[in-house]
């Protein structure tokens, strides 16, 4: 029986679960399955991160990272803080009949969420941990201090948090900066 190929003839077809890592490389069924694990995983490699995780103890975990740390996440979270403030300040007549965040809090913040915008589109890399505990505090609406009524000062100190991860050294790998 002949064996098909896609419509370019470069690869032979395989269905996306079939490759397996015996094939002697990592063919487009592998990677699909690594895509679909870290999918089904993501909330879960989110919060590893979070905690300070190694980012390549895994490959799931490597792939989780990259999303994160990529141009495409940054420009959406600075988006979605960009917004936040904006309904922030919005007259209660305007605003949405049902406002999920803490309004108070994201303008107590601002200063502090402008200054993680800029970051987050400054051309420095940024670290995954900090990523992921920004994707937390505008994803968990259980915990978040962004829709949850907390103590004075604690949406700031979380973004504060947040924004100094993105530039943190990880754990072991130095005790202090290395002079150039």
């Amino acid at each position: 029986m002949p064996e098909a190929v896609d419509r370019h003839g470069a690869w032979p077809y395989v269905t996306p679960l079939d490759s397996s890592p015996q094939d002697g490389f990592r063919g487009r069924g592998t990677v699909l399955r690594l895509r679909l694990r870290a999918a089904v995983h993501r909330t879960k490699l989110t919060r590893a991160l979070a905690e300070g995780v190694d980012p390549d103890a895994g490959d799931e975990l490597a792939l989780r990272t990259r999303q994160l740390t990529g141009e495409r996440a940054r420009k959406a979270f600075a988006h979605t803080l960009r917004r936040t403030i904006a309904e922030a300040h919005l007259p209660a007549s305007t605003r949405a009949r049902v406002s999920i965040i803490d309004g108070g809090a994201v303008r107590d913040a601002e200063d502090a969420i402008a200054g993680l915008i800029e970051r987050l589109l400054s051309p420095l890399p940024v670290r995954a941990q900090g990523m992921a505990l920004l994707e937390r505090i505008l994803t968990n609406a259980d915990g978040s201090p962004l829709y949850n009524r907390s103590e004075p000062g604690a949406l700031r100190q979380t973004i504060c948090d947040a924004t100094a991860a993105l530039d943190r050294w990880q754990s072991g790998l130095h005790e202090f900066p290395l002079a150039v």
